[in-house]
């Protein structure tokens, strides 16, 4: 298979991926105190006021894992799946996302019959801004263009996941993607898919995400600690098609965790 690769001839390091092994307790204590790093709005941008929402604590304590609220690029036939646990104010989801999770996709995800489907999910660590934006990309999906948003969140991370109130750098970035306004501003503002992001994260705590990134090919987890993301994600999906195309089965070749 034909693939693009990299211009750059020096190996991308991967950093520790972020832990939340505190966000459980951290989600209590804070959405008690007011829920101060909730922050899913802005007033600028007519993306809504400023507001928490510690109704979100509510929404994912009655939360079920659903499989399906993930969003997915790729044909539905492909044989290969990847499964991706993301975080939109991880420096390191940004980090993959612009090298690795990029290149991933042009070559095998975004190509002429493709050999994988690849589907995202939200999964919050704990940072203030991330349910703005996760609401953003998926508000942008109500028009069809979720990872247009979803990458421009991650590529433009710094302009937005530090701010007091990110409404408006975060619709900036969704009006650079092409979304309709009115019907953007519209979903931000009922939050319209904070039931959504809430069953998505419980997908991550199903399968004992507690990290960001994390995925899985095929349902296996893929183990980034020490290798170059890129190459080895390859050589899994190569590994993969030729277990497939010979009758058998890698479903051990994730080298990932239990």
């Amino acid at each position: 298979m034909a693939r693009k690769t990299a211009q750059k001839t020096a190996q991308q390091t991967n950093p520790p991926s972020r832990s939340n092994k505190w966000f459980p307790i951290a989600l209590v204590v804070i959405v008690a105190a007011g829920g101060y790093w909730l922050f899913v709005g802005g007033g600028q941008g007519g993306s809504g006021p400023p507001a928490t929402h510690p109704d979100l604590l509510e929404v994912l304590a009655e939360a079920e894992a659903d499989p399906s609220v993930g969003v997915a690029i790729g044909p539905e036939s492909a044989p290969i799946t990847i499964e991706e646990f993301y975080d939109p104010s991880c420096p390191h989801c940004a980090t993959f996302a612009g090298f690795a999770g990029k290149l991933l996709r042009q070559n095998y995800v975004e190509t002429a019959n493709a050999p994988v489907r690849w589907v995202s999910y939200d999964y919050m660590v704990g940072f203030p801004n991330s349910v703005a934006a996760s609401l953003a990309a998926r508000c942008a999906g109500e028009q069809g263009l979720y990872w247009p948003v979803h990458d421009l969140i991650l590529a433009r991370q710094t302009r937005w996941y530090q701010l007091p109130d990110p409404g408006g750098a975060i619709a900036e970035i969704a009006s650079q993607a092409g979304v309709d306004a009115d019907a953007w501003n519209a979903c931000m503002r009922e939050r319209r898919p904070l039931e959504d992001i809430a069953k998505s994260h419980q997908v991550g705590v199903s399968r004992g995400v507690n990290s960001t990134p994390t995925l899985f090919v095929d349902g296996v987890r893929v183990d980034l600690a020490g290798v170059e993301p890129y190459s080895h994600i390859e050589g899994l999906i190569q590994a993969r098609l030729e277990a497939l195309s010979s009758g058998g089965d890698a479903s051990e070749s994730g080298q990932g965790a239990p």
